[in-house]
């Protein structure tokens, strides 16, 4: 298609199939294209009113639901930029995004109220989503209302250029720091493109949402993508595995995705119900690394269904590499497919190069680091003009992963970003944890590492050594971190060593830590 923006794309399809279901929400409730288009006009018309002009950001501390793809998508309308914000993360840890990018409107579920209040900056305004709580601030007003009350303005007139920021989606750094990617109409087409073609999606497909909205990548790389084509999303929410192959069954479903912790599950439930699941035509894993050996079950119960990606909110939530049908079969070119991410996707480029930006030989075994070109990367950090430099260099953006390529261009990761603990597809970022830890009056030094673990890829481990006379139980380091740091990202495992281990310069050396841990 040829929309600039998604709102344009939703108009298309509003005018060929009005009637077509676009969404799909947890509480079974629906909107057709017509009705996404109209909500969404009257929404962006509100949306003008409280001050949302083009370039301002709307942030959104919001769960799962129509009510948030309608914001993505009456933002696009008014050139405004949608900033998500993980409702899993503590009001300390949100407060340092809405700081940094100074939203001018928080919308926010009715459940989030405890937060809100700390999240509001000068002069934004507060839109609520669900029923009005005693405690929110003064002057919030209903998202329904807006919706309602749009009927009555006029017509928002914005003009929207394909390399005007839409999103800004927050990761980290191994430094902690919040950054901010900020990703483009045009980069969120593009990714819709490829992912169109990665997903191996037919004509109308159906998705079945299993990851989370405030989740930066979810909306870009699955809703989006379904919406530009025309498809349907049907947003499970709060979901289980039985919970999921219900509304395969029910929907017809043909794409959804799998994560890490539930393969297991769902290998044994698909392959008890085969007819329940008849309709799905590609079912991704991605996001946090599994062992070849629940790969292989699940293939096993999926056949070329599979599809095994690696992708990155820099690249607009959208996958870089995936796997093509045939790939996990014996005659696959691959080194070993079951172990491997896939081949680069169409329209994107992936090399691994050395420390000095060379790129090294596809034999399989020569590691460095893997960089990505594609038209579907992020613009620049915001507000971050260093990291941004660091991050893309003539063109290539530099993954901070360390991998390597094979003969035939499968990718495999060693690690991801070397420090970067991913558990149960939730990245957490050492030194975060670390500064917490080392605010508790007990511990002198410590360094967090990530541990296997057979649900959730990888735990937490905090390695301390305790100050003179000290003492320091597990849940006592819970309870610490609990107070600053959202739940996943407590440490599960503690270590008290007398002393770690440290370079010539005196930093920790993390990989001698984990290195160790893994012996014990």
């Amino acid at each position: 298609m040829n929309c600039v923006t998604i709102a344009e794309c939703v108009d298309e399809h509003a005018s060929d199939r009005p009637d077509h279901i676009a969404l799909v929400s947890p509480d079974q409730r629906t909107r057709t294209y017509a009705e996404l288009s109209r909500n969404t006009r009257f929404l962006a018309r509100s949306l003008a009113r409280l001050g949302a002009a083009s370039g301002d950001r709307i942030a959104a501390v919001v769960d799962d639901g129509i009510e948030y793809v309608e914001l993505y998508i009456a933002a696009a309308r008014l050139g405004a930029v949608v900033v998500p914000i993980n409702t899993r993360l503590t009001p300390a840890e949100a407060c340092v995004l809405t700081a940094d990018c100074t939203p001018r409107i928080l919308v926010w579920s009715a459940d989030h109220s405890a937060v809100v209040s700390r999240l509001l900056t000068t002069n934004s305004a507060s839109v609520v989503i669900g029923t009005m709580p005693n405690d929110a601030p003064e002057g919030s007003v209903p998202f329904g209302t807006l919706v309602r009350e749009g009927d009555e303005l006029p017509e928002v007139t914005a003009v929207v250029d394909g390399d005007d920021a839409y999103i800004i989606g927050y990761t980290s750094g191994t430094t902690g720091r919040p950054k901010g990617a900020v990703m483009t109409h045009r980069s969120v087409a593009a990714i819709a493109e490829s992912n169109n073609r990665a997903y191996r999606l037919p004509e109308r497909s159906v998705c079945a949402l299993t990851g989370s909205m405030s989740f930066v990548a979810t909306v870009p790389a699955h809703i989006l993508t379904h919406l530009r084509f025309g498809g349907t999303v049907v947003i499970l929410g709060k979901w289980s595995v039985p919970h999921l192959i219900d509304t395969i069954e029910r929907y017809g479903v043909t794409f959804t995705y799998i994560p890490s912790p539930l393969i297991d599950e769902f290998a044994v439930a698909a392959a008890s119900s085969p007819a329940r699941i008849a309709s799905l035509r590609s079912v991704l894993h991605s996001a946090s690394k599994a062992g070849p050996d629940k790969l292989r079950r699940l293939y096993g119960v999926l056949g070329d269904t599979l599809i095994e990606g690696l992708g990155m909110t820099e690249n607009s939530g959208g996958l870089v590499t995936a796997t093509r049908p045939g790939d996990f079969e014996p005659s696959s070119p691959a080194v070993d497919p079951f172990a491997s991410v896939g081949r680069s996707v169409d329209g994107t480029d992936v090399k691994v190069v050395d420390e000095n930006g060379k790129e090294l030989p596809r034999d399989g075994s020569a590691v460095g680091e893997i960089i990505v070109r594609s038209p579907a990367l992020m613009r620049e950090y915001w507000n971050m003009a260093d990291a941004t430099a660091a991050a893309l260099v003539d063109g290539w953006y530099r993954t901070g992963d360390l991998g390597s390529i094979d003969a035939a261009g499968f990718v495999y990761v060693s690690d991801r970003r070397t420090d970067l603990i991913v558990s149960g597809g939730m990245n957490v970022y050492p030194s975060e944890v670390e500064s917490t830890v080392l605010c508790h009056p007990s511990v002198a030094e410590c360094a967090v590492v990530g541990a296997p673990h057979p649900r959730w890829g990888q735990s937490v481990v905090a390695v301390v050594s305790l100050r003179d006379g000290a003492a320091l139980t597990l849940e006592e380091l819970q309870d610490h971190c609990r107070r600053i740091l959202a739940s996943y990202k407590k440490p599960t495992r503690l270590e008290i060593v007398g002393s770690l281990p440290r370079t010539t310069s005196m930093k920790i050396r993390r990989n001698v830590v984990r290195d160790l841990l893994l012996r014990t």
